[in-house]
């Protein structure tokens, strides 16, 4: 919570605390990178990286005594993302902040943290299904790819029945990433209510019922198969044909500029600032996000 005693004239204020506590059910993702510590520093307006690719030579027996004479390396492909800023202001009259509202005792540090929820619901928008701009031509607006953008094509399956998920295609889904070799076998998914919704249904008459007098119905939250577990998580910035699934351990947030606070000159008989992160999503290898497409 932004409070009023963080409020100064003189210094910018870190949020990078407070944003991982706000808006958390309206921005599953971001909230979830930000609870595993998956952050880091950025390293230029264009955030770049290589994806590691593990030699894959089949046979690598030798005869007794051999002389070592062939040599592997890991593949280094060079991946990048936009370093998109995000920006939201707050200005409040004199008259407002003088006035002293029961359970609110300033107007403008409560204005200040709706606009960092907001500003954090911006960020998952962009994360989730952001597309590419660099900003060189008007209106010079640098935007991210968001995840699903970064799903290696060979990790996308079609559905066979337009508006129909089976369970067979969501397995298939996770077993792409097993195919790719990823060694955690924990996952989690990103899905909108129609899909979400179809899968509950799936799976309604088979779990385990703990009774609760004041609790009905049933969610499924985790789904265990052979190829990893994977945690559901609804998102309402997915499109609603697609699911998408990755492993957490491959992606960060790369911050040019932490979610910070500025105080803005006074020039009336307002007070005014703003806050403003400058951010892109990092995918460490495209083999650890797939995708379920249902149209």
């Amino acid at each position: 919570m932004f409070t009023t005693g963080k409020l100064t004239n003189s210094e910018s204020i870190s949020l990078s605390k407070e944003i991982s506590l706000a808006g958390v059910q309206d921005t599953p993702l971001m909230s979830l990178l930000l609870a595993k510590g998956r952050t880091e520093k950025a390293n230029g307006k264009i955030h770049t990286w290589r994806e590691r690719t593990l030699d894959s030579t089949a046979d690598i027996s030798q005869v007794e005594g051999s002389e070592t004479t062939v040599f592997q390396e890991s593949g280094r492909a060079e991946l990048n993302n936009v370093c998109e800023i995000f920006k939201k202001a707050a200005s409040v009259s004199g008259t407002v902040q003088a006035i002293s509202v029961p359970g609110q005792p300033n107007v403008f540090a409560a204005e200040v943290n709706d606009r960092l929820i907001e500003l954090k619901v911006n960020m998952e928008k962009a994360l989730t299904t952001g597309t590419r701009n660099d900003g060189s031509a008007s209106p010079y607006i640098r935007r991210m790819d968001g995840l699903d953008k970064f799903v290696d094509p060979a990790n996308i399956v079609s559905g066979a029945t337009a508006g129909v998920i089976t369970e067979d295609e969501l397995k298939q889904t996770v077993r792409k990433l097993w195919e790719q070799g990823l060694p955690t076998g924990e996952y989690f998914a990103l899905v909108n209510a129609d899909i979400k919704e179809q899968i509950d249904e799936m799976y309604k008459g088979s779990y385990r019922y703990i009774a609760q007098e004041n609790v009905f119905g049933l969610t499924v939250d985790k789904l265990r198969t052979n190829y990893g577990d994977v945690n559901f998580i609804l998102s309402r910035h997915v499109p609603e044909d697609k699911l998408i699934v990755f492993d957490a351990n491959y992606l960060d947030i790369a911050f040019l500029r932490q979610p910070m606070f500025e105080m803005l000159a006074k020039t009336g008989d307002a007070i005014k600032g703003h806050v403003i992160a400058e951010a892109t999503l990092k995918v460490a290898s495209k083999k650890a996000v797939a995708m379920y497409d249902m149209a």
